[in-house]
């Protein structure tokens, strides 16, 4: 099949392993012309969400992946009308340049997927599942046997603690920093920042220059319908290029 019949996709792009390992798959393939990767950034931090990357990290991603980068911003008020408004705008974009096909990363989380398709179906687009249902300490061996290497970069206070956040994934953390939670943190129990491996063309070299701690209030519903306040407290790593 050459490159002109193969169907288009656009990349969700975290600058995490779940989203490179995902990349990767794809790429080997052979099945897809990948048209760019797009990444959400908070406008007023220009971070990544719960990653905590800087958008120069990710920029370097992308330059060393040798695809374009679209970046979306994130209006501060971080709804989820406010995204949802963005994204929405972002799909019928795409649909209107022929992209019917959108990647992402997932694993298992079924309520994030079927917000996703749901979201995709309304422009006419079709989410790509690659790494879909598969198990996640498998994944991660995977990841790391083709010769990603990737930095833990943020991780949830209450589950990892604060000396893991900063180093080097490796597989001895699923029987130890890693044993009482999902081995590739599907839960969001940590994020990871990508540095080199088989979809870059060089690596990337990070300095982490230190870990704070944030704590975030938000409101979610229980089993009963009602909103409830939660709290909860994250270490972020900062990371910088060298």
């Amino acid at each position: 099949m050459s490159i002109k019949n193969k169907p288009l996709i656009t990349v969700s792009w975290s600058g995490g392993k779940d989203s490179a390992l995902a990349l990767y798959r794809i790429i080997r393939s052979g099945e897809w012309q990948i048209d760019h990767l797009h990444t959400v950034i908070n406008v007023d931090t220009r971070r990544v969400g719960l990653h905590g990357i800087h958008e120069d990290l990710i920029e370097k991603q992308a330059g060393s992946i040798g695809l374009p980068l679209r970046k979306l911003y994130l209006d501060p008020d971080k709804t989820n009308n406010a995204y949802q408004k963005m994204m929405q705008a972002y799909c019928d974009e795409l649909s209107s340049k022929g992209i019917k096909h959108v990647m992402f990363g997932d694993i298992f989380l079924e309520d994030l997927k079927d917000y996703r398709d749901t979201m995709l179906k309304s422009a006419g687009l079709t989410g790509i599942y690659p790494l879909w249902k598969e198990n996640s300490a498998d994944l991660l061996k995977e990841f790391l046997s083709v010769g990603f290497r990737s930095v833990l970069c943020a991780a949830d206070a209450t589950k990892i603690g604060k000396d893991t956040v900063g180093r080097e994934l490796a597989e001895e953390m699923i029987d130890n920093e890693f044993k009482a939670i999902d081995p590739c943190g599907e839960n969001g129990e940590y994020h990871s920042f990508v540095v080199s491996g088989p979809v870059f063309q060089h690596p990337i070299s990070v300095d982490c220059r230190s870990v704070t701690s944030r704590d975030y209030t938000f409101e979610a519903l229980n089993e009963g319908g009602e909103k409830e306040e939660h709290h909860s407290s994250f270490w972020f790593a900062d990371l910088q290029l060298e």
